[in-house]
């Protein structure tokens, strides 16, 4: 059997209940989306990111040591991915967690919060049975996001899986462009770049993977109807707890370079970018993102693939 044929029919390797996975680019709102999800009665979130490969995170049972694709995991690979989707080790808990006493029951749903699994849905569904939630933001956000936070788009670590992905994939995928030599980390063109070859090797595998649900932070984050169609798509109840949590509002002053302000409003947080990013940026990554944003947006809340 192909691998291809594999992914198309994800088995769940155990009784409980599908585990959910939200994923997507570091910075997309997986963390805020994991949580409202898990507000429904008998779903928990254990908090940590199992595919983080940083320090002090689970690194997938110590394997983990960079950013990785795994499309055929080992024995040890898969052991660790179904000891972190049943909530059956330490490691997996942080303090981002929802109903963490529950996660490791049988009857407990749990839902997983990892963007480092955006490229190898394939594998984890495969190992997990889990019900893939795909989370997009538009470039110009995470640009914005990562430079409130510091941060620099992983270049070093995702040009080899790019490059084997190249060499590999079929005439349906879209191949990320080339990245120029000399880009600056943190200019919007390396951004971009990285944006865009995480998203089509995600999109690679929703071709194969069954019933990814594929959707727009600011769309779900400020439309309480097209949340509430995402949480029936995943047989999720919207609980008081659910509603209380997607109408939050802010809490006074906010830190914009703490890891998470979960304290301010999902509709405000969505669009606040809108006001500082230079006008010429959003052009260069808008154009340089467009067929990318076009097929995820085709995509959006399970739209089939066929056709587009």
């Amino acid at each position: 059997m192909s691998p291809s044929a594999r992914d198309a029919s994800p088995r769940p390797p155990w009784s409980r209940p599908r585990p959910i996975l939200v994923t997507g680019m570091p910075r997309s709102g997986t963390t805020w989306l994991a949580r409202l999800l898990a507000q429904s009665p008998r779903a928990a979130m254990a908090g940590r990111e199992p595919m983080n490969p940083h320090p002090g995170q689970y690194r997938l049972g110590g394997s983990a040591k960079a950013w990785v694709r795994i499309e055929e995991p080992t024995a040890a690979e898969a052991r660790a991915i179904r000891r972190a989707y049943k909530g059956l080790t330490p490691s997996v808990y942080g303090r981002y967690g929802v109903r963490q006493l529950a996660a490791p029951m049988p009857w407990t749903r749990l839902v997983v919060k990892d963007p480092f699994a955006v490229l190898s849905l394939g594998a984890v569904t495969r190992v997990t049975g889990a019900r893939v939630v795909l989370v997009h933001r538009h470039p110009a956000a995470m640009l914005d996001s990562y430079r409130r936070m510091g941060w620099l788009p992983d270049i070093d670590e995702l040009k080899p899986i790019v490059e084997r992905f190249r060499a590999r994939c079929g005439p349906e995928d879209m191949l990320p462009d080339e990245l120029e030599t000399n880009v600056r980390p943190e200019s919007a063109a390396a951004l971009g770049w990285f944006w865009s070859s995480l998203y089509s090797i995600a999109l690679a595998d929703v071709r194969r993977v069954k019933g990814v649900l594929v959707v727009s932070h600011e769309r779900i984050a400020s439309d309480s109807g097209a949340c509430r169609i995402l949480h029936e798509a995943l047989g999720v109840t919207w609980s008081a707890a659910t509603d209380a949590e997607f109408n939050r509002t802010p809490s006074g002053s906010t830190d914009t370079q703490r890891l998470h302000n979960l304290d301010r409003s999902p509709a405000q947080t969505a669009v606040a970018w809108r006001d500082r990013l230079d006008p010429a940026e959003f052009q260069e990554l808008d154009e340089m993102t467009t067929r990318v944003q076009s097929r995820l947006h085709a995509l959006e809340l399970g739209a089939r693939l066929d056709g587009v």
